[in-house]
């Protein structure tokens, strides 16, 4: 798993408001090879969504590049950003693990 924050540069529809907006969990890769992703929304209207992938969260909530996902951890899959734990197998990663601005 690792965490992020859903970090907003400006907010096309008024309700949220700008910079952090939401704390994002990335959970290790099922069978089919989805990622899912865990969205606690902060501020006025506090909740909690369920994310297939990081592309459709950001798809819907990106807002036109208005949004991106700032990793707080490494990739634990990503032979680059460090070791995995012992036994388990390597992904593909689905997505580009740096920022992703949409």
């Amino acid at each position: 798993m690792r965490r992020g924050e859903l970090f907003r540069y400006r907010d096309p529809s008024g309700v949220r408001g700008t910079g952090v907006v939401g704390l994002v969990v990335e959970f290790p890769p099922n069978e089919d090879g989805l990622q899912w992703i865990a969205l606690k929304w902060l501020g006025k209207f506090p909740s909690l969504t369920f994310w297939p992938s990081i592309e459709g969260l950001l798809e819907v909530h990106g807002h036109l590049g208005a949004s991106e996902v700032r990793w707080l951890d490494p990739d634990p899959f990503d032979p680059e950003d460090g070791d995995i734990e012992p036994g388990a197998e390597r992904a593909e990663p689905l997505v580009d693990v740096g920022m992703h601005p949409i």
